[in-house]
């Protein structure tokens, strides 16, 4: 089993899985769109992802999340910006 975020690159653009509990005991989803501007490697190895910086692209507040809340990854190459 490869791990997707093992390959994410600065300027990559994330889906981020942001589950929240609430008082009534259950999960709401909500996902956001973010772009990665550093990567943080773990303490074992410091070229396996744990945790990324990214900038909401909708709000522009820089967040540091876990590797395992990104659902997808639109790589920088794939976007054709005019």
């Amino acid at each position: 089993m490869t791990h997707e975020f093992l390959d994410v690159q600065v300027g990559d653009y994330v889906a981020i899985n942001n589950s929240q509990m609430y008082s009534s005991s259950k999960a709401k989803e909500r996902y956001w769109f973010g772009k990665i501007i550093d990567r943080i490697g773990g303490a074992r190895d410091p070229r396996s992802w744990t945790l990324f910086q990214v900038i909401n692209i909708d709000t522009g507040e820089i967040s540091i999340i876990n590797a395992d809340t990104v659902e997808k990854i639109i790589k920088r190459e794939q976007i054709n910006l005019k």
